[in-house]
């Protein structure tokens, strides 16, 4: 039999028997669906996070004061004092691959308070360098200059997190807050500048001269990290090592001490954020998959019924001269058909959910040819597992005995 006549023939069994058709489909529908949305929902996250590692920087390394393994710096922590500020200048001065640093200190808990409007900022002691080594600028008034640090200026640049909940809608540059017992002015705000790679809000800050933040506010002389620009990132494992020895130098620790600083490079703050979403992403994958194999079993069974419902149709084809390959071939091609049919409609609900999703819960949905080609390879994979079982039974079902049923 000619294969255009057995894919009509094919067709023409699906048209018959619509809510059979319909119920195979249902499971491959919501099984594809899933690895879609999946998939989509996971493009966006990765865009996200290397969009997240570009606001650290790529030629950049990050020391943070005390040892251990955590990537980012915790305030909630007790302060390690043991990072100073000459540790930034030795670095600056002694390591050639390092073109520009900014060092910095925190006060945690710290509350600030605008008449009437208390927050809680992270309050950041910084030198001008910051403005070009994190690679931002003011969107208004402007930023701390050299001249504001020598000096001990009491002047603040605030972030639009802390402007909202300050102020609303009255302009703050000029305005004075206190940090604490401190008097500050407002002399800019910065760019918004989102999540950090840690997931914190980098908009709910306060950046005060670092000068300022070691003698008049917290009275401390040590640093909480110190952010390296690099001039390449090719030798950037020689240049962390060479940070590495210098610090351990200068903190006279004894071979075989732990270090009492931590150095974060790019790489690793794009394998921990690829971790996390990766473990997300995955176990997903694992609920789509087994949605998906659901679905096959499904069809396999509603097939099996088909054919012993339909043992008059196959023995009377049989009796009129179709072989046992023609039939198989038949009901291969309207499992196929069905699963094929419900990936694409799978993978265009697909789509929606993620869009949805990307709306309601604000994590970013990408759309890609992966998407549809996964969707569309799966489904028809399915459809032709769980075909093949229901195709050779028919197949083998004997015309006359058939026709008797």
């Amino acid at each position: 039999m000619k294969t255009e006549r057995i894919i009509k023939t094919a067709f023409r069994g699906l048209s018959k028997n619509k809510m059979r058709t319909f119920f195979m489909m249902v499971g491959i529908v919501i099984g594809i669906m899933a690895i879609t949305m999946v998939i989509s929902v996971g493009l966006g996250a990765e865009e996200r996070v290397m969009e997240r590692v570009k606001k650290f920087g790529f030629e950049s390394i990050m020391v943070f004061s005390g040892g251990g393994t955590q990537l980012m710096g915790n305030e909630s922590e007790a302060p390690t004092t043991t990072l100073k500020l000459s540790d930034a200048e030795a670095l600056v001065s002694q390591v050639s691959n390092i073109i520009d640093l900014s060092p910095f200190s925190r006060m945690p808990g710290t509350v600030v308070k605008y008449q009437e409007l208390s927050s809680n900022p992270s309050v950041q002691g910084i030198t001008p360098s910051y403005i070009s080594v994190w690679d931002i600028d003011v969107s208004e008034g402007r930023f701390i200059s050299y001249e504001d640090d020598s000096r001990s200026a009491r002047v603040c640049v605030i972030a639009p997190t802390v402007q909202k909940e300050l102020f609303g809608e009255i302009n703050p540059i000029g305005e004075q807050i206190r940090i604490g017992d401190v008097p500050f002015e407002v002399i800019g705000i910065l760019q918004p500048r989102g999540t950090s790679p840690g997931g914190g809000d980098m908009d709910n800050r306060i950046m005060i001269p670092l000068q300022t933040l070691m003698r008049r506010t917290a009275n401390i002389d040590y640093l909480s990290g110190i952010k390296v620009e690099l001039e390449s990132i090719e030798n950037i494992s020689n240049t962390s090592i060479d940070i590495k020895s210098i610090l351990r130098e200068r903190h006279k620790l004894a071979e075989g001490e732990p270090d009492d600083f931590r150095i974060i490079t790019p790489t690793e703050v794009t394998q921990f954020a690829e971790k996390v979403s990766g473990t997300f992403n995955l176990f997903l994958v694992l609920v789509a998959g087994i949605s998906l194999i659901a679905g096959g079993f499904v069809i396999t069974n509603i097939m099996l019924i088909s054919v012993s419902e339909r043992k008059n149709e196959i023995g009377l084809r049989k009796a009129v001269g179709a072989r046992s390959k023609d039939i198989q071939k038949q009901f291969l091609i309207e499992t196929i058909t069905v699963t094929f049919i419900g990936g694409i409609l799978g993978i265009v609900l697909g789509f929606i959910g993620a869009k949805i999703i990307s709306l309601i819960t604000d994590m970013p949905a990408s759309y890609s040819w992966e998407g549809i080609l996964t969707g569309i390879i799966f489904s028809s994979l399915v459809g032709l597992i769980a075909g093949m079982q229901p195709a050779k039974r028919a197949s083998s079902l004997d015309p006359i005995e058939a026709l008797r049923s």
